[in-house]
């Protein structure tokens, strides 16, 4: 299939990718010049802190609440966007069996051009994590993303295993037609539609074994599956 043969939401969203993807190596470049220009001032920084710390003035520190401390941010010219903010997908939003805030993807292409997704859960536009009680802002790189050709396979996967208290499977992925995609994990399938994007998220309750877990659907008339075993 070629580019012009695919829906217009797709269309639009690897337009966007793109545009994303060129945008983060601009800001990677200008942040890393800032960076360089800064190295000079934080011996001054480190001295004016001790200073303080010796003349015994207190410092307050903030009581977190409920939505957390976000991790510092680079600096960044104006007039760019945030890269925490690039190609997040907030139609794929889903939600957790226990509340809060809920799932979501992150697409975006590498350098090797290949299309990539990433998982977090979305407040105001962004991922982070959550811990029952804290939200967290992440930047891109704090969440990993799995890779793979949309355009030649048609079919990105991934699954996130999350432990502790209320530990989830979670299978995501992005499908060039936005077809029905079957998800099977532990013997059990659930049938889902993506969204005009074609991003999809299946959470599940518990931690189970992937070497079985597969998603399948339909692709130009012939079935395309991955598993993850």
């Amino acid at each position: 299939m070629s580019q012009d043969e695919l829906p217009p939401a797709l269309r639009e969203l690897q337009d966007q990718l793109h545009e994303a993807a060129q945008r983060e190596i601009e800001v990677e470049r200008r942040v890393a010049q800032r960076l360089r220009r800064g190295r000079f001032r934080r011996w001054l920084l480190v001295a004016v802190a001790a200073i303080v710390s010796a003349g015994g003035v207190a410092v307050a520190q903030r009581v977190l609440d409920r939505e957390g401390a976000d991790e510092p941010r680079e600096t960044i010219p104006e007039k760019v966007a945030p890269a925490a903010d690039l190609g997040v997908i907030p139609s794929s939003a889903t939600p957790d069996p226990s509340g809060g805030p809920p799932w979501a993807m992150r697409a975006f292409t590498n350098r090797d051009d290949l299309e990539c997704i990433a998982l977090g859960r979305l407040r105001e536009g962004v991922l982070g994590t959550y811990d029952r009680r804290t939200f967290r802002r992440k930047r891109p790189s704090a969440l990993p993303g799995a890779c793979g050709s949309l355009r030649r396979v048609g079919l990105v996967v991934a699954a996130h295993l999350r432990g502790g208290p209320e530990p989830r499977t979670i299978v995501y992925g992005l499908v060039r037609a936005a077809r029905p995609v079957r998800v099977t994990v532990g013997g059990k399938i659930r049938t889902l539609q993506p969204d005009s994007s074609g991003s999809f998220i299946d959470v599940r309750i518990g931690l189970f074994d992937m070497d079985t877990a597969r998603v399948s659907t339909r692709i130009d008339g012939r079935t395309v599956s991955r598993s993850f075993g």
